[in-house]
């Protein structure tokens, strides 16, 4: 671990006595603290209570309004473990910005870019995994986004298997009417030397949704619906060349008022199957999820919410409590 922790170190000091040399200097540091306990005594899910700290510090040299590049280390201390048992990760990329384009390069943190619904991607892998390593590609206009991503997970050798993960996200607004598209997949090959046994992992999956914001017409801070249908694929290249597809009814609904808001969603159909999704979608067929919150604090610098969620399962219950708290600083 030191060898390596070193090498993040020094990795890190490369880049800040890089960045000093530039005419204009920004920095950020964000905290981030976690606490999540999670009573899921159904089995359906892992049941745990997963505390921790974290925190990006960068060092931003602007090119110009466009144009930049940060560097820096993001570092999740998970309480009850070692310090440095999770290791710290480096942060480094290339940004450009304007009015119609968001493209990112290197290694960037994944929430300030995209979000994919929890059923593709699980909420505890964003705790340990907050980094992108890859490219990110956005256009955007007045009443439409589009987004795609590739992040690579592991590169191949010996002791560990080739891993990417791809997506597509879309989101369009007419009127009152909401239209959201995600596309998501995962790739899990070999070894650099084969493996008996071992054989290629595919993964992917859609979500379409549409949906209508009632917040105009009622006195809501939020009320939005939308429904639609999820589906999953996966094949094991050793079984053969076919997927084995599985599809859902998918429905939400979000009501918020003064901080104070539930947000509901039901997954009804088949059992998916999403290499890093939350266990709930792959190990049920009818599924929903009502989570009641609070953000008593929502400023520039200071984001604190507290929630509730029930997952619903097979006439079980399983309960989850959560707070939440970001602090940033920075030169802007």
């Amino acid at each position: 671990m030191l060898p390596r922790l070193k090498f993040y170190i020094l990795f890190v000091l490369m880049h800040i006595v890089f960045l000093l040399s530039a005419q204009k200097l920004q920095y950020e540091i964000v905290y981030r603290g976690i606490a999540d306990n999670r009573e899921y005594f159904s089995g359906y899910n892992t049941s745990e209570t997963i505390l921790g700290s974290g925190i990006s510090a960068l060092v931003a040299a602007p090119i110009n309004d466009k144009h930049n590049f940060k560097a820096g280390v993001w570092y999740f201390y998970e309480y009850g473990t070692e310090l440095f048992e999770l290791k710290p990760q480096p942060i480094v990329y290339y940004t450009f910005f304007n009015s119609k384009w968001d493209f990112k390069m290197g290694a960037f943190p994944r929430d300030e870019s995209y979000v994919l619904p929890q059923a593709m991607l699980s909420q505890r892998y964003g705790y340990f995994n907050p980094n992108i390593e890859g490219l990110f590609l956005k256009y955007k206009t007045d009443k439409a986004n589009f987004s795609v991503f590739a992040d690579w997970i592991s590169r191949q050798d010996t002791f560990r298997r080739e891993q990417f993960m791809a997506g597509l996200i879309g989101t369009q607004r007419t009127g009152n009417f909401l239209f959201e598209q995600y596309w998501y997949m995962f790739h899990n090959a070999k070894y650099i030397i084969p493996k008996s046994g071992v054989y290629i992992d595919d993964y992917t999956g859609a979500l379409l949704l549409a949906g209508y914001d009632f917040s105009s017409l009622l006195p809501l801070d939020i009320f939005m619906v939308k429904v639609g249908a999820l589906t999953s694929a996966f094949r094991n290249r050793g079984q053969g060349d076919e997927f084995d597809i599985k599809s859902s009814a998918y429905a939400e609904i979000k009501a918020e008022k003064n901080g104070l808001g539930v947000h509901a969603t039901l997954k009804y159909g088949s059992k998916h199957a999403f290499s890093h999704g939350d266990n709930f979608y792959n190990n049920v067929k009818n599924y929903s999820r009502v989570k009641v919150y609070l953000t008593p604090f929502d400023t520039e610098r200071v984001k604190g919410q507290l929630s509730w969620s029930f997952h619903f399962v097979d006439g079980e219950l399983d309960h989850q409590q959560q707070f939440s708290l970001l602090y940033y600083w920075g030169s802007r």
